[in-house]
């Protein structure tokens, strides 16, 4: 599933990352890469910005960049 359809407040593992290769750079220097795990925070309006926790870091990301990262979700403790 895409990571811009996950609800808020779900942890999920990313299969894989968007196709720009800038934003793949970024994503992956902030240690964002497959098999990491995100959890979506917060979502804005419909199409706006998800609010993502990997770890300690907290970060932002487009609708649009969401919507090319797939992710599989991950059983809850």
């Amino acid at each position: 599933m895409p990571l811009s359809q996950v609800p808020a407040g779900t942890r999920v593992s990313i299969t894989s990352l968007p196709s720009h290769p800038g934003l793949q750079r970024r994503l992956q220097s902030m240690g964002v890469r497959p098999g990491a795990e995100v959890e979506v925070l917060r979502r804005g309006k419909p199409g706006g910005i998800l609010h993502l926790a990997s770890g300690l870091l907290e970060f932002m990301l487009r609708h649009e960049h969401a919507a090319e990262m797939d992710v599989h979700s991950i059983a809850s403790d």
